[in-house]
């Protein structure tokens, strides 16, 4: 099976990633030339560029699975796929077409690329470290082979791949991971202004919880996915800022020390009302409700 990597923007990406419950995906593009590198059901993966004035190689960032390619109008292309096209509304969709590819909204047709099952990696791709070329000229994307596909899907959904690689730089240059801090806060425009998190310090906060207890278990009330669902739940749990990002200056960083790790449900009571619970009061309500 064969498969192709398209170069996209991170504001589309991003958007697509945190809205949930859309079926269909329109990478959408001015060529209307058949797309005919991929057939019903091959993997589409996503090359997200750099922000503005980020410097440095981008990064696959996830997968989907090609459907089909349609030409339509703009204005059809909305009608059909709605958010699907990474847009919150009509309106921010046709200035993005007017701005990119000036084309009429009504008469002026794109190419559509149809795809399903949009999900992001756990880890980010660097294609260099996968022994794959993607010179910087590409444009649009290229085709990869089989053996592409399984390499990046196998660092893509790997719960370590470049969090061992970052450990190892970590610990090589000096510093604990309690030391390495990471930007956060940056205001991103969506449906509402949200808060950026950088997923990296996650990783590393379940890469060094694993090291010092062996498994991956919640803090508080110990439910292990691994021992409870078997293969499908190794290396899955979730990590939780115990400072609310929402409350962090822009340039302000979150160590690895911050991340508790937690299960769904514990996550989400932690979130339950504000001001947030703490491990602590968690724990305690846990254990009291247990008890009674």
């Amino acid at each position: 099976m064969k498969g192709y990597i398209g170069v996209t923007s991170r504001e589309w990406f991003t958007y697509l990633s945190i809205n949930e419950g859309i079926n269909e995906v329109n990478f959408w593009r001015k060529n209307t030339n058949h797309f005919n590198i991929l057939t019903t059901g091959e993997p589409f993966f996503f090359l997200v560029k750099n922000e503005n004035g980020i410097k440095g190689e981008r990064a696959v960032l996830g997968k989907a699975t090609f459907e089909r390619f349609e030409v339509l109008t703009v204005s059809k292309a909305w009608d059909k796929y709605g958010n699907g096209n990474g847009d919150p509304d009509k309106e921010s969709y046709i200035n993005r077409m007017n701005s990119m590819f000036e084309t009429d909204s009504n008469n002026g047709e794109i190419g559509c690329i149809i795809l399903s099952g949009f999900k992001p990696f756990l880890n980010p791709i660097y294609l260099s470290e996968v022994n794959i070329e993607f010179k910087n000229s590409v444009v649009s994307g290229k085709g990869i082979t089989e053996t592409d596909v399984n390499m990046i899907d196998e660092y893509g959904f790997s719960t370590i791949g470049s969090v061992i690689r970052k450990l190892t730089e970590v610990h090589r240059i000096g510093f604990t991971e309690d030391e390495d801090g990471f930007p956060e806060g940056k205001q991103m425009l969506t449906q509402h202004i949200i808060r950026e998190r950088n997923t990296e310090v996650i990783k590393l906060a379940k890469q060094r919880f694993l090291q010092q207890h062996g498994k991956l278990f919640c803090e508080v009330c110990g439910f292990d996915f691994k021992a409870h669902y078997g293969d499908i739940g190794e290396g899955y749990i979730e990590g939780h800022h115990t400072k609310p990002v929402s409350e962090m200056a822009e340039n302000e960083q979150t160590m690895v020390g911050d991340i508790a790790i937690v299960c769904a449900n514990c996550h989400r009571m932690l979130h339950r009302k504000r001001p947030w619970l703490s491990i602590n009061e968690l724990n305690a309500l846990l254990s009291t409700n247990l008890v009674n």
